[in-house]
């Protein structure tokens, strides 16, 4: 992990959450990736709605929950 706080480099990545605009800058037909979710149950619940939202079939759609935070 980095400690952000500390970090020697300024971040000049995405921020913000992932959502259909941010993935459409990447992705040019966003039915066709295989998509891999991995978190707490709420988060990876939130992230498969908005994939749906987005056009991305259930079946391109991978999860792992994991609990414990």
């Amino acid at each position: 992990m980095t400690k952000i706080a500390h970090s020697s480099k300024k971040w000049d990545g995405e921020r913000g959450h992932i959502d259909k605009t941010m993935l459409k800058k990447y992705i040019n037909d966003l039915s066709k990736p295989i998509y891999y979710i991995s978190g707490p149950a709420t988060m990876v619940a939130t992230m498969r709605s908005r994939l749906n939202g987005a056009g991305v079939n259930d079946d391109n759609i991978r999860t792992e929950e994991f609990s414990g935070y």
